[in-house]
């Protein structure tokens, strides 16, 4: 198959460009500008696996779309995010994402150590020497192309005005009126793999099919023309444009294709464009641990998970999508978290907090539902209980605005207490999550322990493991511990995971202030 012209090879012109200032330099013996140099991109850094585990963190490269990871009704999900949440847990590493745009910004921040593992939905050449090293294969799916049929979404039926003529000198042509039915006119479907020779087809800006279109795509006859369609980086935005009537064929990967025609009414996903193509992760090739550790992951049991409950989650339960996709809460594609939203950012800006951090604790604590109760009588969107509602004057704990308001006024207390005793803020802000969840007095009894081990009382993963020591009799009975047992690790689990899903917020939330980690003097609050 011939291809007209595809996307410029922007990595060969940048080597050759920068090969050519390197002579330049040798040459004459003037350097060049410090822009130019950072052209020539150096070798890939090393961390392997043992590295992560020492840190212990595993961070992952990842594109945002509607199947490999993206927030939903406050969660973050995805079906290379589910995966990989866990092969990391498995190795006991925290999971960080990165977010890059395009495959040539991920290889780049992957080389340079930004993150550990690709996963974009990339396409692999398990036959290149150079470039990212590539896991086995998570699924196939073949590229396909998309078309409309039907009119454009939001645009009434165009009526085709030539299969009758009115009266003369009657521009006001109304086929109803001489008892006619309005007819649209329609795009001829192409139907056949042969039929897509000569047409152009669409697809995302700097994407896998633009960039490799000549071995994906197997059309017979006339050259086909890829053109890339700017400021576009995902296929479900390309297929959007399908269904408004702004682009009239695309090309996208099959599954995902069928999961946007289960949604748009008007879209049709055939013929196919090539074989079957396989999806994987890349890894840098100096970290070949790494590698093989996620190659025994995907192929434990001696089956790819290509089929288990995460590719049906995500690639076969339409319904599933259907609901995700015409949610207002789909935050990814939305912007929103929660139907209290506006009542969180008002009064994060209280505590001088990033809003998003409270929307994170708001999720902990009742998964937004002002409703909600829990085993030991806490109540509403920030679970206060009784005791402390009447403390911080709430009258009714499941009104969503008197709940907030209270709950705001305890963590500016908390914020007080622990203002002295922490002098490191990213510090302190754990200690007060911890003490709204289990009481400022077991915090200090895990402080009392770490001080007695000797650790450092003021650090939090040190206090956090005496803290999860509380639940045994021989450290709650320590005659340092003042306020007796504690379920310890909820508190501990509490603070990771406000500030992971913290972290995912900030990825698909605009609008927030990364305030709350600052001392508690230099941020205003009006509670103070």
């Amino acid at each position: 198959m011939a291809l007209g012209d595809v996307s410029a090879n922007r990595t060969t012109t940048s080597v050759l460009l920068a090969c050519l200032l390197l002579l330049w330099t040798a040459a004459c013996g003037e350097p060049v500008e410090e822009g130019l140099v950072s052209l020539v991109r150096p070798g890939p850094v090393d961390r392997d696996l043992e590295d992560l585990r020492e840190e212990g963190v595993l961070r992952i490269l990842v594109t945002t779309d509607s199947t490999s990871y993206f927030l939903y009704r406050g969660t973050p999900m995805g079906y290379d995010y589910g995966l990989l949440k866990r092969f990391a847990n498995q190795h006991e590493l925290a999971l960080e994402v990165v977010l890059v745009r395009d495959r040539e910004e991920l290889v780049e921040r992957l080389d340079r150590g930004d993150g550990d593992v690709g996963a974009a939905r990339l396409i692999p050449d398990y036959e290149a020497e150079s470039g990212p090293a590539w896991t086995l294969a998570l699924y196939e799916t073949p590229p396909t192309l998309v078309q409309r049929e039907g009119p454009p979404l939001g645009t009434p039926p165009v009526v085709e005005e030539t299969l009758e003529e009115g009266p003369p000198g009657d521009r006001g042509f109304d086929p109803e009126r001489i008892g006619m039915e309005p007819r649209e006119i329609r795009a001829r479907l192409l139907r056949r793999r042969s039929e897509v020779a000569g047409e152009t087809v669409a697809v995302p800006d700097r994407s896998e099919y633009s960039e490799r279109a000549l071995e994906l795509f197997d059309v017979e006859g006339d050259e086909v023309e890829v053109v890339e369609v700017e400021d576009e980086a995902s296929y479900e935005a390309l297929i959007r444009q399908v269904a408004r009537g702004e682009v009239r064929l695309a090309a996208s990967p099959r599954n995902l294709a069928a999961l946007k025609e289960s949604y748009f009414t008007n879209v049709v996903v055939y013929p196919t464009l090539g074989p079957t193509h396989p999806t994987a992760w890349a890894v840098r090739r100096n970290a070949p641990d790494l590698l093989a550790a996620l190659n025994a992951f995907l192929a434990q049991d001696g089956e790819l998970p290509r089929y288990d409950e995460l590719y049906a989650k995500y690639f076969v339960d339409r319904q599933g999508y259907r609901e995700r996709e015409e949610s207002e809460y789909l935050t990814s594609v939305t912007g929103r978290l929660s139907a209290y939203d506006d009542l969180l950012r008002q009064q994060a800006a209280q505590l001088g907090w990033d809003w998003r951090l409270l929307a994170s604790q708001t999720y902990q604590e009742s998964r937004f539902d002002p409703k909600a109760k829990s085993w030991a009588g806490a109540g509403g969107l920030l679970q206060l209980m009784p005791a402390t509602a009447k403390q911080f004057e709430v009258a009714n704990r499941f009104d969503p605005e008197e709940n907030v308001e209270g709950a705001v006024r305890f963590i500016d207390w908390q914020l007080d207490y622990w203002e002295d005793k922490i002098a490191d803020p990213e510090e302190r802000l754990k200690f007060v999550l911890a003490s709204y969840n289990a009481g400022h007095g077991h915090v200090l009894d895990a402080r009392r322990l770490t001080e007695k081990h000797g650790h450092d009382p003021d650090v939090w993963n040190d206090v956090a493991y005496w803290m999860i020591q509380l639940s045994k009799k021989k450290y709650y009975t320590d005659p340092v511990v003042k306020y007796g047992y504690c379920r310890g690790l909820e508190p501990v689990a509490y603070v990771e995971r406000i500030l992971d899903r913290w972290a995912h917020y900030r990825n698909f939330v605009e609008g927030g202030v990364e305030v709350a980690l600052q001392s508690a003097h230099d941020a205003p609050r009006s509670a103070r």
